[in-house]
């Protein structure tokens, strides 16, 4: 099989580049603690809360994480997309991003139907404004059936709990991209214990050797941390949904990631250098001839 291409020739970060990134960069092995975005043109949602969740866990000790961004666009967007906002208490930006834009970009907040900005997930209550804003752009801009578009909701608003459900002491970040109406992509990723270690927590879980097992195991019907067959459906349904509809899936936790091919109905397994948490790429097509 031939790998995904990682380059980051193509100035573009998203889910997979980011491995790369982190590959040439990673500041969990590194007492720089900078993420160097010189030369990146683009940023998709799946790396946007990555980058936010691995800014919140190098600054559990205090000290601030550096970014440096050249690109005025990419500034630009890291603004309008509520990065800079939410990762403004541990990051410090190269150049510096002006007090007085931040408020700016604060005051169209939510104006965007195709954007959902860097929201910080704490709790259930940030949950139901989502989640009602991704069925809006399902039903009316990517013409999804209702049914639908509440199916990938309620997965999604099981990804997001685990964030807060699975982890004491670390935030879930959430975010939302539509591309010219074509596609959407939804990036969720926190920075906690990782699948292996809750899943662990199960005694009725089968043995959990690697993070790349863990993976596995928790696309499976029922399997989760919780002694509860009721529970461990999340990532099993955004699977089964993202199938039905040709949509795509990247899952990411510790050292480990899968990435889902939809139109051959499997997946595939990478090493990638270690982060704490679980970082979700959901993304999902407009119908054809909507």
């Amino acid at each position: 099989m031939k790998l995904p291409d990682t380059s980051l020739s193509k100035l573009k970060l998203d889910a997979i580049s980011f491995d790369t990134l982190l590959k040439r960069q990673n500041p969990f092995q590194s007492a720089n603690r900078t993420f160097d975005l010189t030369g990146v043109q683009f940023i998709a949602p799946s790396a946007l809360v990555q980058l936010a969740a691995a800014c919140y866990c190098l600054g559990r000790d205090g000290r601030q994480t550096t970014i440096l961004v050249d690109d005025e666009d990419v500034r630009t967007y890291l603004l309008r997309s509520g990065f800079v906002q939410v990762v403004q208490t541990v990051v410090r930006f190269q150049p510096h991003m002006s007090g007085m834009l931040t408020l700016t970009y604060d005051y169209i907040k939510g104006s965007n139907p195709l954007l959902i900005e860097v929201t910080k997930v704490q709790s259930g209550t940030e949950l139901p404004d989502l989640l009602n804003r991704v069925v809006h752009v399902l039903r009316y801009r990517l013409r999804y059936k209702k049914n639908d578009a509440f199916d990938v909701a309620i997965a999604v608003s099981e990804i997001c709990q685990n964030t807060f459900d699975h982890n004491t002491h670390a935030s879930g970040f959430f975010a939302m991209q539509v591309y010219q109406k074509r596609f959407l992509e939804i990036g969720v990723a926190d920075y906690g214990d990782g699948l292996a270690t809750t899943l662990r927590r199960n005694p009725d879980n089968p043995q959990v050797a690697s993070d790349r097992e863990a993976i596995y195991q928790a696309t499976q019907l029922g399997t989760s941390e919780f002694n509860d067959r009721t529970r461990g459906t999340g990532l099993y349904h955004l699977l089964e949904i993202a199938y039905k509809h040709q949509g795509s899936v990247n899952i990411r936790s510790g050292a480990a990631a899968m990435r889902f091919r939809m139109d051959k109905q499997q997946g595939w397994n990478f090493p990638v250098i270690s982060m704490p948490g679980v970082q979700i790429a959901l993304t999902l097509p407009t119908k054809v001839g909507a």
